[in-house]
């Protein structure tokens, strides 16, 4: 069971927070050279350029530093995509906007955006995403925001939040694929998250750590559109620190357990993708599969931190989103496809405060 649920609480993550996709690059201009992201990044660059030689001496490419692999291309239905859209209508003043479901994480190699979609996005003159994460990775300030946000403000660290025999199992893990410093004992559990799904990301070939909003980010930045931020990113990092202590000492432990079912946790990524890729506007990531499997003692734990990363934020995002409709701001919408999720997404908010919400094939 826990495998299953843990691997499910990866893949909706991945469509739901923007950070989950650069956490290997949110501090570049940070003096914490030490943290994790640093480590993992090195280490991977290091390996890249090693296995480049190899390839070219013609030799057999080294083993990723953090374990088997699995190719994601075996696991996916189609390169083909075609992501889940919507035109949403003020029936009173006429003004309208889209509203587009992102991926934060892609294959490589997927087929270009349909062309209906960018028709849309070339006759709008401005996107609204959760946050600029290609601007953040060139603010000092905003970067120093993101990692401040993921420290405990109060003095404790992680060991004062979660059992001697998580932070023991974790650490260990860590130090075996050479990413643990004592620094990273002062980042929340919600980090250390964080970074164990950042391995597991790059255990699987052929993925890109970027998706929908980063490429309409750098195409809207060559193109001289308004770039607005939905979220602030205090709301960003809140969502990232949403667990509770049992709730992340649940977590951090089952990740560990299963960090080497890499197959399986490709197969629910790809589930999820493939649902993306053909339109679906309801993909079902709410995690409720197995909640009754979730220990009695989690269950509320379990309720919060959904309110948050997902309830919460799917009504601010729709209160920002009738605030353009009556600006008559002409952007296109983004945010992660699990904010369309059930009869709290977005565009059901959208539609019970009287707008016209059209589903687009």
């Amino acid at each position: 069971m826990k495998k299953k649920r843990i691997t499910a609480a990866i893949t909706a993550a991945m469509m739901s927070l923007s950070f989950v996709s650069c956490s290997d690059k949110s501090d570049e201009s940070s003096s914490k050279e030490s943290t994790l992201e640093t480590n993992i990044s090195e280490s991977t660059e290091k390996s890249a350029e090693t296995t480049k030689v190899n390839e070219e001496n013609d030799s057999e490419d080294l083993e990723n530093p953090y374990g088997t692999t699995a190719d994601i291309n075996e696991f996916i239905d189609s390169a083909d995509i075609d992501p889940p859209l919507w035109k949403v209508i003020d029936p009173d003043s006429g003004n309208s906007i889209y509203l587009l479901g992102t991926i934060h994480m892609l294959p490589k190699d997927v087929s270009d955006y349909p062309s209906d979609l960018m028709d849309i996005y070339d006759n709008c003159d401005s996107i609204a995403v959760e946050y600029d994460i290609i601007a953040l990775s060139t603010d000092a300030n905003a970067q120093m925001e993101y990692l401040n946000g993921m420290i405990y403000s109060d003095g404790s660290t992680i060991k004062d939040h979660i059992s001697s025999e998580t932070y023991n199992k974790a650490k260990e893990y860590f130090d075996s694929i050479g990413a643990y410093s004592e620094m990273l004992d002062q980042y929340t559990a919600g980090y250390w998250i964080n970074q164990l799904q950042t391995v597991m990301l790059l255990r699987l070939e052929n993925m890109d750590l970027s998706g929908t909003d980063t490429y309409f980010i750098s195409k809207a930045q060559e193109d001289g559109k308004e770039i607005i931020n939905i979220e602030d990113l205090s709301m960003q990092t809140e969502a990232l620190n949403a667990y509770s202590d049992e709730y992340a000492d649940f977590n951090i432990s089952g990740m560990v357990d299963n960090i080497d079912n890499i197959n399986e946790f490709a197969e629910s990524y790809s589930e999820l993708y493939n649902m993306w890729a053909k339109g679906s506007g309801d993909i079902p990531i709410d995690m409720d599969t197995d909640l009754e499997e979730l220990p009695d003692d989690l269950k509320d734990d379990y309720e919060a931190y959904v309110n948050i990363v997902l309830d919460d934020r799917n009504q601010y995002m729709a209160e920002k989103a009738s605030s353009y409709i009556k600006e008559d701001k002409n952007c296109l919408f983004m945010v992660g496809a699990a904010h369309y999720s059930g009869t709290t997404g977005v565009d059901d908010l959208l539609e019970k405060m009287g707008y016209t919400v059209e589903k687009l094939s």
